[in-house]
């Protein structure tokens, strides 16, 4: 299948559930389609919040610390639109992805959203109410595995 000696790159698609080997020699690339992880899904949700100009985004592995999800991604929009344009993209391309949504609270007006995947929780915040409630200082016995400034 591959000569030895053959370098290889392996990538995760940020786009759909497949991990993708390349033999860097020959620039081909092999493709296995497979569930994505929490992790990953994650990875994908922070990536688009970066697309739609998110500020500050973070995302903490909340395992150690609670039962009821596996995973926070935290970030900061400047404006209604912007906050709305995030959720709605988030909620939009997960959908494609059979990732189901089972609640969504707050509105922007209020500072904060919050979409409730169950394995993962997303917060949206205004500026203002993400320093307020200090999630990140909240649950700091979380691990946090990215961060986007």
């Amino acid at each position: 299948f591959f000569k030895q000696k053959t370098a290889y790159e392996i990538m995760p698609s940020l786009v759909g559930a497949e991990m993708c080997i390349r033999d860097s020699s020959t620039f081909v690339w092999f493709c296995v389609r497979d569930m994505l992880t929490g992790i990953e899904i994650s990875r994908y949700i922070a990536n688009l919040a970066l697309l739609k100009d998110a500020d500050d985004i973070v995302v903490f592995d909340m395992r150690p610390v609670v039962s009821f999800t596996d995973y926070f991604v935290i970030m900061t929009a400047e404006t209604t639109r912007q906050a709305n344009a995030i959720a709605d993209d988030i909620k939009s391309k997960l959908k494609e992805k059979d990732v189901k949504l089972y609640s969504k609270q707050g509105t922007f007006n209020g500072g904060w959203i919050v979409l409730d995947y169950s394995f993962i929780m997303i917060h949206i915040f205004g500026e203002l109410q993400r320093k307020y409630y200090n999630l990140e200082g909240f649950w700091k016995e979380s691990i946090e595995i990215l961060r986007i400034q």
